[in-house]
């Protein structure tokens, strides 16, 4: 029961933190890039990022 509430939370973590990443990208460079760059940098950056984020974070949840 375990390892699948740490699976889902992983996966819905990356999916947000992909989703706000390229929302976040359209927002700040879709001037100067192209909203559809912008969107895929943006969304490539919050894979990058949340992805160490939402391990940290599930691995702490997990120790308490």
């Amino acid at each position: 029961m375990e390892l699948v509430i740490v699976a889902a939370a992983l996966v819905a973590g990356i999916a947000a933190a992909m989703a706000g990443g390229a929302l976040s990208g359209m927002r700040i460079g879709a001037e100067a890039l192209g909203a559809e760059l912008a969107a895929y940098m943006g969304s490539l950056y919050g894979f990058l990022s949340g992805t160490v984020a939402v391990i940290i974070g599930v691995a702490v949840l997990m120790l308490i």
